[in-house]
């Protein structure tokens, strides 16, 4: 008797215009149907609008990297940041435990205080500094008791083709000046987009036990300026006409500009992934050289300065 395929899962991905909604879109697709919706099709900050457009779309995984993620603009507009990343996502859990479907919430290395020197495992006390990460770490206990089965991934500076992030502002930086600064004292783990949708697909399609908070993110730890400068020698390396490949440091002290606190270290520990996956996230350098050898490739580098 012949087996019957399983039919594809249906993905629906929430914050479609994001650096991490494309990525997810478009890995995703590769192994279901994707269905992905920006503001237009689902505002959050509409609590009302939730349960009746999930409920008339089919889906059997919601994954919910839509938020707002900038520290300045949250403690600016505090309650839209607590409808956005408190509020929603605990509607969000509510409905998908109704349905019956599966939640994966995407939350950040933010909820810590930034005052361990050593990575953060998920048993660490969060403890966060600013309106920010206190409203990302409520969300995260929102969604986790109105479903319980859901899962909760922290990730932490995120690059990738799909959206600028630091190596590729720094870069272009350098292509105009060769004096540039970074904070020197300010530490987590970059995460490249293609390998965290990598390991979201693992954890769909053969963990579907995976339940409670998870760290993603690239293995190692560095500073804003490591990073930068790391992004300047492989630029430098392809044949990008970088006029530097050295960051002058900032103190985190010194970063006047900023309109809310920012925790100091949040580098994170991926040992619980691992556990339940078998998989070791890669280096950050390497996904970095990964990441700059595609973006040279499309030319998505000016060759000479403009």
């Amino acid at each position: 008797m012949a087996v019957m395929p399983s039919p594809a899962l249906r993905f629906l991905i929430l914050g479609s215009n994001g650096g991490l909604g494309r990525a997810l879109a478009r890995h995703l697709a590769s192994v279901g149907q994707v269905t992905a919706w920006g503001r237009a099709e689902l505002d959050l900050s509409d609590l009302a609008s939730i349960e009746p457009k999930l409920t008339a779309q089919p889906f059997d995984v919601l994954l919910n990297p839509a938020g707002m993620t900038s520290p300045d603009a949250c403690v600016q507009q505090p309650e839209l940041a607590q409808q956005i990343n408190t509020e929603a996502p605990a509607e969000l859990a509510r409905v998908c435990q109704k349905l019956g479907r599966r939640l994966i919430h995407f939350s950040t290395d933010y909820v810590f205080d930034g005052g361990k020197t050593t990575s953060w495992s998920e048993d660490d006390l969060t403890a966060p500094v600013n309106h920010y990460g206190r409203t990302k770490r409520a969300g995260e206990l929102a969604v986790l008791e109105a479903c319980p089965e859901a899962l909760v991934a922290r990730v932490s500076w995120l690059f990738g083709p799909d959206k600028s992030s630091h190596p590729d502002q720094i870069i272009a930086k350098a292509l105009q000046s060769a004096e540039l600064t970074a904070i020197g004292d300010k530490t987590s783990s970059p995460t490249f987009t293609r390998d965290l949708c990598e390991w979201i697909q693992t954890l769909i399609t053969d963990h579907p036990e995976a339940r409670g908070i998870l760290h993603l993110c690239n293995s190692g730890t560095a500073s804003w300026q490591e990073w930068g400068e790391k992004a300047l020698e492989i630029a430098a390396r392809l044949g990008v006409p970088v006029r530097t490949q050295k960051l002058a440091p900032l103190a985190l002290a010194e970063c006047t500009f900023f309109k809310d606190a920012r925790p100091p270290h949040t580098s994170m520990s991926t040992g619980r992934c691992t556990a339940i996956t078998g998989i070791q996230p890669r280096p950050w350098q390497e996904a970095l050289e990964d990441h700059l050898r595609a973006m040279q490739a499309a030319l998505a580098f000016s060759s000479t300065p403009s």
